[in-house]
């Protein structure tokens, strides 16, 4: 039997196992599954943050921002001390989906199955790749905070305003009109120049 011979360059090989870093103000981290070999990626929101504790398929605010990722949100839970820091929640992703190249499932296929090419037209995620992703998580769940501090925080106190406005005007007798902001008197709601309620020459 002729030798098989892998085509995979196996660049898993010269990647860290683990890199931790910052991005919009949230603790980021990348993680070698242990078994499996592939990358994971996941963003720690702390306390206070509209997203803690809430399960990664119920985000709030997916009417208005869907947070995406890497075949999607798969990981929410506290930090368990060992892999991932505790005192935060955190959200996560894996590479381990379809079409992605898991390394050690490449390698089993090779090893016991003779079949090189079992995992052939998939890609592997590079720390490179996953990094982007990670970052683009990130500025995700940022967005979800300040939406949520627009809905709490400015709304409340906007609301008011414009209710206190809208009455001074009408008590002032002039509103905007619908197309622009040019007001008009009270007393003529639906009138305009040459109307025939405005016109003296024309008393019906």
């Amino acid at each position: 039997m002729p030798e098989i011979k892998m085509t995979e360059s196996k660049e898993w090989l010269d990647e860290p196992d683990r890199e931790e870093f910052e991005h919009a103000g949230y603790r980021c981290l990348i993680l070698r599954h242990c078994e499996l070999l592939h990358l994971n990626g996941y963003v720690a929101v702390p306390r206070g943050h509209v997203c803690y504790g809430k399960d990664c398929d119920r985000l709030p605010y997916e009417d208005l921002l869907y947070v995406s990722a890497h075949g999607g949100l798969t990981f929410s839970d506290n930090g368990d001390g060992k892999f991932r820091p505790k005192g935060c929640w955190w959200f996560g992703f894996d590479c381990a989906h379809f079409n992605d190249l898991v390394p050690q499932i490449l390698d089993l296929e090779y090893r016991f199955y003779n079949r090189p090419n079992a995992m052939k037209g998939t890609t592997y995620r590079n720390f490179n790749y996953v990094r982007q992703e990670v970052r683009r998580l990130a500025g995700q769940l940022a967005d979800l905070d300040f939406i949520d501090w627009q809905f709490t925080r400015v709304w409340p106190f906007l609301l008011p305003v414009r209710t206190a406005r809208w009455f001074w005007m009408k008590k002032r007798g002039w509103r905007a009109a619908d197309d622009e902001d040019e007001p008009f008197k009270a007393g003529h709601f639906g009138g305009c120049v040459g109307c025939a309620g405005d016109n003296p020459s024309n008393p019906g």
